[in-house]
């Protein structure tokens, strides 16, 4: 059974009615499928990103915090890879087979690997399985985008890919409780089993939605064409025509911005906190108590009574509480004793260590604060840009973004300042992705707007994939040279790629209160 078709009478859309009123009740269908499916990919994502640091000490438990974090940021990139590749090729499917079933697609596809992510029991199984999860996560955008953007009234549809966009925070946010639910009991493999469930919505697409009138009209226009000189979903005609390139190249340095400095940056905050509070045992904090309370020339000899566990902490903690540029050997570092400072920065890191599940829980409440940020971003940036433009609420946006980045990173310091940091942080790292939602189906013509979108945001994550690699390799080189850890540092300089963005606003077109655009008959002579 199949809902009332797209063409249906809409309600009328005078300027004084809430976009909301303005959708006919297949117009609400759509949405509600295409927001489920971004809903539970952005969740796919976060339940990879939150729980990223649990994984790589299951599956690498001998490997020191740096190296654990070297591997999540090289899975990182796999996946972000994977996305890039399915983010084109779905991309294309969505102008050539349809908008519809290559949603369902996508959706099954991401689900189905998130599941079998769960079974893996090395690192390089867990980084195949968020290879291919990546396919369905990149691919389900810009076909649900273009599909929104062709069914909804030219004045509600900035407001109803705004809301798209936001609700991908909900997605986040389900996740990020879902970290300190399932985690504590089941573990990171409890999460990733959860993440089939949206496997049921890419069912429902196939029964329930067709494709738009829009995007079937233009499929049989161009086979009418003798010529076939403006085929749906030929990637080529992004660069053939020069409006669409100039397009193409805009929306692609906005994406690669934007990205980067989530990827490389605003998506470590569980990592975030890992390098400024450490993870300790109840058992192990009494011991190393123990060795601080010590007199100076008596703590080598109590730390040699302590549990194997405990010593190894003590060393890590020391190794944490060295100066800028300093270096110990292992042997040095549980033999020598503590000056009366180090004591007191010992001292210190001790009251801000916690227990494994704490932190965890703690890992959730931050992130869903982060989340409730990014949701009024999200959200504001579709009520921000259809008052004041396109172009301006980019540049507020992409300017917050990097000083979001910059706040964070360089100030966290207590679990407490989680409360406002993370909205911050949330509300500035994602804000702008509620642009790309709005404005990138704006930039391109029917036949070629998924398979356009699809490009900006996801070749864009070919180059992205470099930020979490250059955050690796740059913390390592860094560790030990500042008093900040070299992680944070890092986040800091992959964080400026927000920049990027703001120079390639000089060449955007503003979409505001303009149709979609559509091929003119002048642009076919200038096919190359």
């Amino acid at each position: 059974m199949h809902a009332a078709p797209i063409d249906s009478k809409t309600p009328e859309t005078g300027p004084t009615i809430a976009w909301w009123k303005m959708l006919n009740r297949y117009q609400w269908l759509i949405f509600a499928f295409a927001a489920m499916g971004w809903m539970f990919d952005t969740m796919d994502q976060q339940l990879f990103t939150a729980s990223r640091s649990l994984a790589m000490k299951s599956l690498l438990p001998d490997r020191s915090m740096e190296i654990q974090t070297q591997y999540g940021s090289w899975a990182t990139s796999l996946f972000i890879i994977g996305w890039a590749s399915g983010g084109l090729i779905f991309g294309v499917m969505g102008d050539k087979w349809g908008r519809v079933k290559t949603m369902g697609v996508t959706i099954l596809m991401y689900s189905l690997f998130t599941g079998l992510s769960a079974l893996a029991k090395t690192f390089s199984v867990f980084a195949l399985g968020r290879f291919l999860t990546g396919f369905g996560v990149g691919g389900e955008f810009a076909v649900g985008a273009a599909l929104v953007a062709e069914v909804m009234p030219d004045k509600a549809r900035p407001h109803a890919l705004g809301m798209l966009q936001a609700l991908s925070a909900v997605g986040n946010l389900t996740a990020a409780k879902l970290l300190g639910w399932v985690a504590p009991h089941f573990g990171w493999q409890g999460l990733y089993y959860i993440g089939t469930l949206p496997a049921i919505v890419g069912l429902l697409v196939f029964w329930r939605l067709r494709e738009p009138e829009k995007f079937m009209a233009a499929k049989a226009a161009a086979k009418a064409r003798t010529s076939g000189a403006l085929e749906m979903g030929r990637m080529k005609d992004l660069f053939a025509i020069p409006r669409w390139r100039r397009n193409t190249l805009v929306g692609l340095a906005l994406a690669i911005a934007g990205v980067v400095g989530l990827w490389g940056a605003g998506f470590w905050s569980p990592e975030l906190i890992d390098s400024t509070l450490p993870t300790l045992s109840l058992e192990n904090r009494e011991q190393m108590a123990k060795v601080l309370a010590a007199p100076a020339d008596q703590q080598a000899q109590v730390l040699q009574g302590l549990t194997p566990a405990a010593q190894k902490k003590f060393i890590e903690f020391r190794k944490r509480d060295l100066n800028p540029g300093q270096k110990m050997a292992e042997d040095q570092l549980a033999s020598s004793p503590l000056t009366g400072v180090e004591t007191e920065r010992m001292q210190s890191l001790l009251k801000k260590a916690m227990p494994e599940n704490e932190k965890t829980r703690l890992k959730s409440d931050a992130l869903v604060l982060q989340q409730l940020g990014a949701f009024v971003g999200l959200y504001g940036f579709g009520w921000v840009s259809a008052r004041i433009g396109r172009r301006k609420t980019f540049l507020i946006a992409l300017l917050m973004g990097w000083m979001s980045i910059l706040l964070a990173f360089g100030t966290f310091q207590d679990r407490s300042q989680i409360w406002y940091l993370w909205p911050i942080l949330g509300f500035g790292a994602l804000g702008v992705f509620g642009g790309y939602a709005i404005y990138l189906p704006e930039l391109f013509p029917t036949r070629l707007r998924s398979t356009g979108t699809g490009f900006c945001y996801n070749v864009g994550r070919f180059i992205a994939a470099l930020g979490p690699l250059t955050l690796g390799q740059l913390g390592l080189m860094l560790s030990g040279r500042f008093a900040l850890p070299g992680f944070r540092i890092a986040a800091m300089i992959v964080g400026t790629s927000y920049l990027l963005g703001v120079v390639a606003l000089i060449w955007a077109p503003e979409t505001l209160n303009q149709p979609l655009p559509e091929d003119e008959a002048v642009e076919t002579a200038e096919l190359v």
